[in-house]
């Protein structure tokens, strides 16, 4: 008689945790999956089951499942016999449920069909002007036969902006949208899917400068900038700073100067407007910011040992050659690795621990360290990477988590894509959410308010700048439905003396304001005259001005001759806008009556002394003849 032995059957149906729990290799299964989600955003899941028995020396009679969700309700599982004995417990981002069958799966092949249904509303969220949907990858369960997956939304949540992977099918029916996957495309990532392809963000941010020097001082804010992914338009700065630049990491820097003892706060009030896909159709990456991109930093320890060791062996000897590839298997090795600690965020000023602490302590990361070490194992394969800082919507902190402080609210990472430009990633909540895709299509919920790749430290984001108030919120970000079109506006200002006098060296200032609500793209610059000579009358290019910003461009003037008297007209074309300054030329010595008389004294003066050297010289030599 052979002995038969009970099991447990444990499967993890959804990775939640960096670590592994396999299928028992005595039982297979099948699953055909629906995520029906209603018009309110909550999704009825039903998971219809087939578990086999591939011995003859076990038997099963229970059967687990944790699942990458916190609100579930409604639980109900029945195989052949009727309903089942259901068991749930949530922990964290998680939640076991434990089946109980009627009957025992006893006998080499034998098999047991059961259902088990839930709903949640953590799969689907209205967002503004989008509806997002997430669904947790499937573990890389033993003996996993199939692994069917349909997910089905209302036609009124809009067309599919985004789907990530593709589906194998996509078909409407009975005013619903079904999409279909298959087993392989979940393994490696979950499905991230956007209805809408836009969203809008309305802004008030305050920032709170001070002057502690004993000399006056210019110093700058860091206002939310446009990306490859985001437009910023600014109704209000106040008070107007001197001047808004663009560094090199793409920021707008807002210029105050302040005195000794100076204190002053500024209000920034605008709106952001977020993409699903890049605005950029043919991005480049200048070479020297390519080098600086991949260079080591604080916090970006790219050449410590215990990178390069981590590096190596996260990408083996079979590693791609490509950087989506290279940064798509240290992505998932980030996410698979650290574990988030919300115990660090009830602290008042979090401690950055950086790649190579979080990687002797694993269990400590929050969002920075996440984001410092894909980072920094990005750019020890080669990668160029920067580090986003900003706001990120959720409607469940413990699926989303945010604070980094009160206002400081989010960190992500970027890598270069050779074929795409910057793509932006977000390992934490891949982790957190228990595999959702945040690797190949981000949301519309990160908002940028600053960028940093050429220091890890340098600027300060929104939310960060010091405030004599303890209770004080200098961010405020809400979503938005009304859209809006930036509109720069520009004024040419021409600064050139009136007359140019002839046979003096001349310049002439060219000053371009955006008076606008959004940043003036680059453009050309061109000067052109009737007869004056410029000597650097190449093409220039502007660089972007943001609002509130202007540039400052000198050329240089020469004319023909000392004697030249003329009219002339100076006309500056900058992109489509052109300004004419009308200028008169006079020749300096002529025309000038002050001029006149310092040149007659000086011919004067030079007469007087040829008059006198020709004496000497006279004297010199009736001397010598006369010896």
């Amino acid at each position: 008689m052979v002995k038969k032995i009970a099991l447990v059957v444990v499967f993890l149906v959804f990775i939640v945790l960096p670590q592994r729990i396999f299928a028992a290799s005595e039982f297979s299964t099948s699953y055909d999956v629906l995520y029906d989600i209603d018009e309110s955003g909550i999704t009825t899941v039903t998971e219809k089951v087939v578990l086999e028995n591939l011995t003859s020396q076990y038997y099963a009679n229970q059967f687990k499942l944790t699942i990458g969700a916190t609100q579930i309700s409604d639980i109900k599982a029945a195989d052949p016999g009727g309903e089942l004995d259901i068991t749930s417990q949530q922990k964290d981002t998680i939640t076991t449920i434990g089946v109980k069958f009627n009957q025992q799966v006893v006998g080499l092949g034998k098999t047991l069909p059961w259902t088990l249904s839930f709903k949640s509303r953590d799969f689907a969220e209205k967002v503004g002007k989008v509806w997002e949907v997430r669904v947790p990858r499937i573990s890389s369960t033993t003996n996993l036969e199939a692994f069917n997956l349909t997910l089905s939304v209302p036609q009124s949540f809009g067309q599919p902006s985004s789907i990530s992977p593709s589906p194998k099918t996509q078909t409407v029916s009975s005013g619903r949208i079904f999409l279909t996957f298959e087993k392989d495309q979940l393994e490696s990532s979950g499905i991230s899917a956007n209805f809408g392809s836009i969203q809008i963000f309305d802004f008030d941010l305050s920032y709170h400068l001070g002057n502690e020097n004993l000399m006056p001082i210019l110093t700058n804010i860091v206002l939310p900038p446009d990306t490859p992914f985001q437009d910023v338009i600014f109704q209000r700065i106040e008070p107007k700073p001197l001047n808004v630049t663009v560094n090199d990491d793409g920021n707008y820097l807002a210029w105050y100067r302040l005195n000794r003892g100076q204190k002053m706060d500024v209000k920034v009030i605008g709106s952001a407007k977020l993409y699903t896909n890049s605005k950029v159709k043919n991005p480049v990456l200048d070479e020297s910011l390519r080098k600086k991109y991949t260079e080591a930093q604080k916090y970006w320890e790219k050449d410590n040992p215990l990178i390069t060791n981590k590096l190596s062996e996260i990408l083996g000897s079979g590693s791609p050659e490509d950087f989506e590839g290279k940064a798509k298997l240290i992505f998932q090795d980030v996410v698979n690795s650290l574990k988030y600690d919300s115990d660090r965020l009830k602290g008042s000023n979090i401690e950055r621990l950086g790649a190579v602490t979080v990687l002797n302590n694993p269990d400590s990361a929050v969002c920075m360290e996440f984001t410092d070490l894909f980072i920094a194992l990005s750019r020890a394969a080669g990668i160029p990477t920067r580090e986003l800082n900003g706001y990120a919507h959720t409607a469940n902190t413990t699926l989303r988590p945010l604070s980094l402080t009160k206002d400081i609210l989010h960190a992500w990472p970027e890598y270069w894509n050779e074929r795409l430009g910057w793509v932006m990633v977000d390992p934490t909540w891949e982790n957190t959410t228990g595999g959702a895709d945040y690797f190949n299509k981000l949301d519309l919920n990160h908002f940028v308010f600053i960028i940093k790749g050429l220091s890890s430290e340098e600027l300060i984001p929104a939310g960060s700048y010091k405030s004599e108030s303890q209770d004080s919120h200098d961010v405020k970000v809400t979503l938005s439905e009304n859209d809006f079109l930036g509109k720069p506006q520009i004024d040419i200002e021409v600064d050139v003396s009136n007359p140019i006098f002839s046979g003096l060296p001349g310049i002439i200032k060219v000053k371009v304001t955006n008076r606008g609500n959004a940043v003036y793209p680059s453009a050309s610059l061109q000067i052109s005259t009737d007869k004056l000579r410029v000597l650097n009358s190449e093409k220039q290019e502007t660089g972007l001005i943001p609002p509130f910003g202007k540039g400052e461009f000198i050329f240089n003037i020469r004319t023909k001759s000392l004697f030249d008297s003329y009219n002339d007209q100076i006309v500056i074309n900058v992109g489509n806008q052109k300004s004419i300054k009308n200028v008169a030329v006079k020749p300096f010595i002529v025309f000038q009556p002050i001029p006149l008389a310092v040149a007659g004294s000086i011919i004067v003066m030079v007469l007087i002394y040829f008059i006198v050297l020709g004496g000497i010289i006279y004297r010199k030599r009736i001397k010598e003849n006369s010896a």
